[in-house]
């Protein structure tokens, strides 16, 4: 078997603290599942040399960080729709929790332990709609995984104040090419998701897009941190 069995890992780690309320969860998670199930990821993720390996984590506050869905292999049209039948069917792990994104960057990069090297790049794509108020400071912690080679990319819903986006461009997202997808609204979680998974399926494709229109905001070129 060749030493690189996969070209991506991705830890999806969904934000449940308490300013996503149960409606949201709902249109996030959902949102997730039908971003996957889109015909255009999935050719990509059919394309890519041994598929890729994909993980799901819930963060909330401190010591609230929990993987609901193990890792899985995707590499076709099938293996797709078992984990978007596994992933619909997850509850969230925490209510009223905080907002602490230091330890659910600390979780999401210990899980890649589980699938050690088989994969050529490892994201952790981290979703969110508030600005961290517990845990240690982010930027060392994000800082520190980037260095590593590990992308850290956002989606954000935009809205709050102080403003997420600003606060996930400056605290959050490190790492090769990484990125922010800013979307508006939950309602419109699912198309700035398959936005975000395209490009992190194929990177190159982000000269390609078309510009996004309405809710469907693509906030900034990516940046790396070495």
């Amino acid at each position: 078997m060749s030493a690189r069995a996969c070209e991506l890992a991705l830890v999806i780690a969904l934000d449940v603290s308490r300013s996503v309320d149960k409606y949201e969860y709902a249109l996030m998670r959902d949102g997730v599942g039908q971003a996957f199930l889109d015909n255009d990821v999935v050719d990509l993720i059919e394309w890519m040399p041994g598929g890729m390996k994909v993980t799901v984590t819930q963060w909330g506050g401190v010591g609230q960080q929990r993987q609901p869905i193990l890792w899985r292999h995707l590499s076709d049209r099938q293996s797709v729709a078992r984990f978007v039948r596994e992933l619909l069917e997850i509850d969230r792990g925490f209510w009223m929790a905080d907002t602490n994104v230091s330890e659910a960057l600390l979780h999401a990069d210990q899980m890649f332990a589980q699938v050690g090297s088989t994969c050529r790049r490892h994201v952790i794509d981290v979703s969110g709609d508030g600005v961290a108020n517990a845990g240690p400071k982010v930027l060392p912690i994000a800082s520190a995984v980037g260095a590593k080679g590990v992308t850290i990319n956002g989606l954000v819903v935009s809205g709050a104040r102080p403003d997420p986006v600003a606060y996930y461009v400056a605290e959050v997202i490190h790492g090769p090419m990484a990125f922010v997808e800013v979307t508006h609204s939950y309602r419109d979680y699912a198309r700035a998701m398959k936005r975000k998974l395209l490009r992190e399926l194929a990177p190159n494709l982000v000269q390609h897009l078309p510009e996004p229109r309405g809710d469907w905001l693509l906030s900034l070129h990516g940046r790396s941190h070495e």
